[in-house]
């Protein structure tokens, strides 16, 4: 039996998740919600799915879709919310006895009601149909229920379902014990080491990894890979080194403290095949001409020692003046796009040497 669900994740990287789906939990992707963090997809129901679920990389929340159903955008669609999750069953899946609440979202703009509402209106509807079933009413716990309820607006298209793993993003890796004050999203990392194309038994080089959320991430991915691990900051590399005990990748992992404007001294040129990483700045901006400068000294050296047709994906909030710093430097631009990391609607660019 095949059902439906709804995979979240960071926007702009909807293209990822879905390669991801697809690949781990033998799924066909339905639609692609571009720019909205949603991939639709149908999937087997097996005993096995939880289980792969909870290895997603690029993957925030997955999401059993029980009841699906166009809404209007004025206050009369919280009636059109109430009668969907009434109609759902998903009343059904929360035991006799147990606790329940809904984490609800809105996507979109021109709606007159708020994510509070339709949260609202869904959590009311499902405990009217459990009241009807059971004969009593549910215990409504809004901190740490038994089951989570997940409902969103999309647009005109309200969805309800059960959350598979829970309500704690994927995308918090257990590994992270040292919090790097800029550290950038373990679902953002692996999706940039799969734009770059990256392979098992290259060399993998994050020049400015900072907590070791790159360098983590690719030898999660690849078993006979070189990964090397350079930050300036002899506390960030001790951070670094904290985070790949607790993910237990220490051993495969090279850390150097080093300047990455000078990355030729410590690695023979020519012999990086991928290069992934945020530099200083690349999520939350500083100086924005301590920003440039860094550009300029930095994409030649990684030049240097990158291999002819090598390929780098580097983030960063300031694309014009990166674009125009990687040209220089002697890259050509693969590719680019618009990815949200939190607040800030940030460009990943993937480029070859």
């Amino acid at each position: 039996m095949r059902r439906r669900f709804v995979a979240t994740c960071n926007p702009g990287l909807e293209d990822v998740t879905a390669w991801e789906v697809e690949e781990e939990l033998e799924a066909s992707v339905e639609e692609i919600r571009q720019g909205r963090g949603r991939v639709i997809f149908e999937a087997p129901d097996r005993e096995t799915l939880l289980s792969r679920v909870y290895s997603l990389r690029s993957v925030h929340s997955i999401a059993l879709i029980l009841g699906e159903s166009t809404v209007r955008l004025s206050k009369s669609g919280l009636d059109d919310i109430y009668d969907a999750a009434y109609r759902s069953g998903a009343h059904l899946l929360i035991p006799l006895g147990a606790s329940f609440a809904v984490r609800a979202t809105r996507i979109g703009e021109g709606h007159d009601y708020t994510s509070l509402d339709v949260a609202r209106y869904t959590a009311d509807a499902i405990a009217r149909a459990y009241e009807e079933h059971y004969g009593s009413p549910p215990l409504v716990r809004l901190n740490s229920p038994s089951i989570v309820i997940y409902a969103e607006v999309d647009g005109d298209r309200y969805r309800v379902g059960a959350l598979l793993a829970g309500e704690q993003s994927l995308h918090r890796r257990g590994y992270r014990v040292y919090d790097h004050p800029a550290a950038l999203k373990s679902t953002i990392a692996y999706a940039m080491l799969r734009l770059a194309q990256a392979r098992d038994g290259s060399t993998i080089l994050d020049p400015m990894c900072g907590g070791g959320t790159v360098a983590i991430e690719a030898a999660l991915l690849f078993e006979r890979s070189r990964i090397l691990c350079v930050d300036r900051s002899k506390r960030y590399i001790r951070g670094a080194i904290m985070n790949a005990l607790a993910s237990r990748t220490a051993n495969r992992i090279e850390f150097y403290v080093h300047d990455s404007t000078q990355l030729d001294e410590i690695i023979e040129p020519g012999t990086v095949d991928y290069a992934v990483s945020n530099p200083p700045y690349g999520i939350k901006l500083g100086n924005p001409w301590e920003v440039r400068r860094l550009y300029e000294e930095f994409l030649p050296s990684l030049r240097r020692v990158m291999r002819t047709g090598g390929r780098a994906a580097i983030i960063t909030a300031d694309p014009y003046y990166f674009a125009k710093a990687a040209r220089s430097a002697g890259f050509r631009i693969a590719h680019t796009r618009r990815v949200r990391h939190g607040d800030l609607w940030t460009a990943v660019f993937v480029l070859e040497a």
